[in-house]
């Protein structure tokens, strides 16, 4: 007896297992067509261009300019901060990991991907779609910007401020799976960088309030002596350039983002968050 229903739950899960990968495949070739019909008819719109050369002259300008003048005196000023200070930061550095923001956005495309969309109505199937839309943009901003940064902390291998009495403030060890020879440039900024950019992007209103935070929540990471400040400038301005990239991605496609005349991404029109909340209740 107990056999007969074991084999009849196995049967279950195979056809419910089944159904999912039916799924999962059918709405991975629709997303698919979609995104190329989109790409065709994105191609009529402004020019989608990156500006990257004139950032990436800037940005290493501003991080050399940092390390030379404010790195060695930090690490030599690292063990001294008040104590006040350092409570705060170290309540607040934890902020820069991203699963908070990567596991709830990146569930919500899994469940996405393995739903029936075709027994909801077109107007709760596009209020899914936006909601899926902006997940998945910050997902991979955040996501992918922390990826190539930590695969840029392993390749430069610099060393972070705990080793400043034994190797100073420019010591490196290429390719080290030492964690303490991973603090160029900051993950935890890089992740900052991104989601504050995201926002900055999405609400252009809170541009200023963004970097604001950006700003303090990387120079939390200098507190508690885990990085330098040109760790965390870099972190902090890569993040965000790779947010502003993954926004011209999208508005290739038309989701979420367009561009204006000068090339720059921008929400579209439907894409207000009160508008996509009132929708929701409703």
């Amino acid at each position: 007896m107990k056999v007969v229903k074991s084999d009849r739950m196995t049967n279950r899960l195979r056809s419910a297992g089944g159904v999912l990968s039916d799924r999962w495949r059918s709405n991975i070739e629709t997303s698919r067509s979609f995104l190329k019909n989109r790409r065709l008819q994105g191609k009529t719109g402004n020019p989608t261009r990156v500006h990257g050369i004139r950032y990436f002259i800037l940005l290493t300008m501003i991080v050399v300019l940092v390390a030379t003048v404010l790195d060695l005196p930090v690490g030599q000023y690292r063990n001294q901060w008040p104590s006040f200070i350092l409570n705060w930061a170290r309540e607040l550095t934890d902020i820069g990991k991203s699963g908070w923001i990567l596991v709830p956005t990146g569930v919500v495309v899994l469940v996405a991907y393995t739903l029936d969309w075709s027994r909801f109505r077109a107007r709760t199937r596009l209020l899914m779609a936006k909601w899926v839309a902006l997940s998945a943009y910050v997902f991979l901003a955040v996501g992918v910007s922390g990826l190539i940064a930590t695969t840029l902390k392993r390749v430069i291998g610099r060393a972070r401020p705990v080793h400043f009495e034994e190797l100073g403030a420019f010591a490196f060890r290429p390719f080290s799976a030492d964690a303490s020879f991973a603090s160029f440039p900051s993950g935890h900024s890089t992740t900052i960088g991104a989601f504050c950019a995201a926002v900055a992007i999405f609400f252009p209103l809170l541009r200023f309030p963004a970097l604001v935070l950006a700003l303090w929540l990387g120079f939390s990471r200098i507190l508690v002596g885990a990085h330098y400040p040109s760790d965390v400038i870099a972190g902090v301005a890569f993040g965000a350039w790779y947010a502003y990239f993954s926004a011209l991605f999208f508005a290739r496609y038309g989701i979420i983002f367009t561009t204006d005349a000068s090339g720059w991404p921008v929400r579209r029109r439907g894409y207000e968050l009160t508008k996509i909340l009132r929708w929701s209740r409703n």
